[in-house]
């Protein structure tokens, strides 16, 4: 198993990079996520990556984070999911959009993904509900394992669609919601939705 790849970024693209490590140089598809944050072609770089075998190809997919890659891993994991689509997804969504998704159940921003439909949609929201919450503080999301019970998140969700039924607007909401993600302590990751509510009205 190959955890990580470090070397030089001898070549880089939107779908797939080069990096030299030790005179060998490891051709690695990435999403359009981690192309937009590496650095210029000659720089050293890091990518976390999962080695896919198959009995006709093997493959080999970087991320900048760990969290991408374990979210890569749980979306494979999804029936009729594969790579290719797995690596479309976070391409096209952020993680934490991906997240919010799920916990609201709300397929209608996953079906403008291309090659997700209504089907693949639900699918993901039914298999992947509960195993990814999206992080209080940081662009990415935390990943949790299958079982693993979500707190915050899930009050954070219900509280951002009771904002929507009271008519704000959803880029009110999630900056609301994400502001008070962002101040919530570590004594205070239990509270309640109504708290959620009233501590993002104050910054609406």
């Amino acid at each position: 198993m190959i955890d990580y790849v470090r070397g030089t970024l001898t070549e880089k693209e939107p779908a797939v990079v080069t990096i030299e490590a030790h005179g060998i140089g490891y051709e690695i598809i990435i999403p359009l996520s981690t192309y937009e944050r590496l650095p210029a072609s000659g720089a050293e770089v890091k990518l976390y990556t999962h080695y896919h075998v198959r009995e006709d190809t093997q493959k080999l997919y970087g991320f900048l984070t760990k969290t991408e890659r374990e979210l890569f891993r749980q979306l494979i994991g999804v029936s009729s999911i594969g790579p290719k689509t797995a690596v479309g997804i976070l391409s096209k969504i952020s993680v934490d959009e991906l997240a919010k998704c799920i916990a609201l159940g709300d397929p209608s921003r996953l079906t403008k993904i291309p090659g997700i439909g209504a089907k693949i949609a639900q699918r993901l929201i039914m298999e992947l509900r509960g195993k990814i919450t999206a992080t209080r503080s940081g662009p990415s999301a935390a990943v949790a394992a299958p079982g693993a019970e979500v707190t915050s998140s899930d009050t954070g969700a219900e509280a951002f669609e009771a904002l929507l039924s009271l008519g704000y607007n959803d880029k009110q909401v999630a900056k609301a919601i994400e502001r008070v993600r962002q101040t919530i302590t570590e004594s205070e990751q239990d509270i309640q939705v109504e708290e959620w509510i009233k501590k993002a009205l104050q910054v609406i």
